[in-house]
This record gives C-alpha cells, structure tokens and sequence, in this order.
C-alpha cells in the first residue's frame, strides 16, 4: 500500500497550498472581464508523505507516492516536486505525468512554468493528444511547447503514430489545435504496406493526407516514385506525385508531369507529356 501523508503533513501542504494560491494570485495581473485567466488559478498539492518549505526563497520540496499538483484542468503527477517561487515554476522528476482534459505526456522529468503555461519534459517522453475519437502519439527523447496555444516540438529522434500512419525522424512541430504536424531530419512515414521519404512531411491530421517536399520517395513493393513533390492520401490509399515524376517497377518506367499511383491496386496513371518504357519479358525458348 502506498503510504499516506500523516495529519500534520496533510496540514502543512493545506497551508502550503493556501500560501501558493495567495502568492500566485497577488502575482497575477489584474484580471479582466470574463473567464479567470489561468495565471490566477490556484495550486493544490496532496499526496506528500515529506515537505520542505523555504518562505524566504519560495522553494518548496515535496515527496510522495505520488506527489499531486493540480492548477485548474491541469495535473502533474512525480514521486518528487520542486516549487520555485521566484521563477514560478514547478519542477517534476523520478517519472512524471502531465495531463489534462485532451492530453497525456510521461517523462523522466517535467518542468511546468506557471506563467504561460509552457512544458519542457525529458527523458524517454511520451504524449498522446486525443481529439473525439483519433489520438496521435508521441515519442522523442525531448518535447517542449504550450498547454495554452497547444503547439509542440518535438526533437532528438521522433517517433508519431496516427490510425494507420506511422512515422519517424529527428524533429517534428506539432500544432495540436491546428491538427498539423511538420516532420523534418530525414523524415520517413509510412502507410499500410507503403513507405514516403522526403526532405519534409507534413500532415493533415484530420484530413489524413501527408504532404511531401524535395527529393520525395514513395514505395510500395517493386513499385518506386520519385518526384520534388507528393501528396499521400490516407483515406483513399493512392499517392499524387508532381513537378516531373518518375515511376519504376522492375525495368519499367514512367516519366510524367504528374503522375498518380493507386497504392492498393499498385495502378499508375500519368498526366500531361509522358513518357513510357517497357521492357518485355523475354520469350521462353521450347526446347527442341
């Protein structure tokens, strides 16, 4: 069983947080009409089997299993947590947990700065968003962004996944509220049985399109394109390449302006002047 804050401990952290709220508030800037600004929003802690409070500095130290922040929608979950008072800032570590209503995000480390609501988490992170019914996850060794304006970058090696897509490289910028996605550093994604490379990626998350940039490179099976440009259509399963495209399969070939492949029937139809190359296949000799 986990252990339970004793009495005095459970007031303390009651004081504590009163304290935190009054000093959080009287930080604040004066509030305006309508909703209550984020910034005013009050801390409460529970969860602490040990605290340590500085009222000089402002520094509170709180263990547990574990330790709960929570400042309105938003909860931070850590065996250990640091309060600084004078940079407004709370500190997680020994495997935290980040949420609210329409995100998740687990790290080693999480650090939530109070005044615009901005995250650095590191270590082995991991964030899942979810909006209705589609969730896309994260994976990186470092994601940074904003619980308010819900923009993230992720970097040190990337890992998305979406429904069927799937993708890797080494950063990737996430709009959350514009359901976009900008993967760069050699990036690769995938779709069912088909592979995109590029220079750049990004994805229409709700619209399940990938677009791709310089030096593009979709492949399915024996069946190879190239071109400066693609869009891969998740729904429909086909790939548009343009700005001069060039297909393969086996000693094949294709050349068009643009050039479309149906990547379940593994069909190319090319548009404007175009060019084709077939090499038979060599008839067999009967033997005598």
């Amino acid at each position: 069983m986990s252990p339970r804050p004793s009495r005095r401990c459970a007031a303390a952290l009651a004081g504590l947080a009163a304290l935190l709220a009054l000093r959080t508030a009287a930080a604040a800037p004066a509030p305006s009409p309508g909703p209550a600004s984020p910034v005013a929003a009050p801390i409460e802690i529970s969860g602490a089997t040990r605290v340590e409070y500085d009222d000089r500095s402002g520094q509170l130290h709180a263990e547990g299993a574990p330790v709960v922040v929570t400042r309105g929608r938003t909860e931070l979950r850590a065996p250990r947590v640091r309060y600084d008072g004078t940079a407004r800032t709370i500190s997680a570590s020994g495997g935290a947990a980040l949420s609210d209503p329409e995100l998740v995000m687990r790290a080693q480390t999480v650090e939530y700065r109070l005044a615009d609501e901005t995250v650095r988490a590191a270590g082995e992170v991991r964030m899942t968003t979810r909006r209705e019914d589609a969730a896309t996850a994260l994976e990186a060794p470092v994601i940074e962004g904003s619980l308010r304006t819900r923009r993230f970058v992720a970097t040190g090696g990337v890992r998305v996944a979406r429904g069927e897509w799937s993708a890797e490289g080494r950063r990737l910028d996430y709009d959350d509220r514009g359901r976009t996605a900008v993967l760069t550093g050699e990036p690769v994604a995938r779709h069912r049985d088909a592979t995109l490379r590029a220079e750049r990626i990004t994805f229409l998350l709700d619209q399940e399109v990938a677009r791709a940039e310089g030096g593009v490179e979709v492949r399915r099976g024996t069946l190879v394109g190239y071109a400066p440009r693609a869009e891969v259509f998740g729904r429909d399963n086909r790939a548009v390449l343009a700005g001069g495209a060039r297909v393969d399969r086996g000693a094949d070939r294709v050349v068009a302006e643009v050039i479309e492949i149906d990547l379940e029937a593994s069909r190319v139809t090319a548009r404007g002047a175009s060019r084709v190359v077939v090499n038979p296949s060599p008839t067999p000799t009967r033997a005598p």
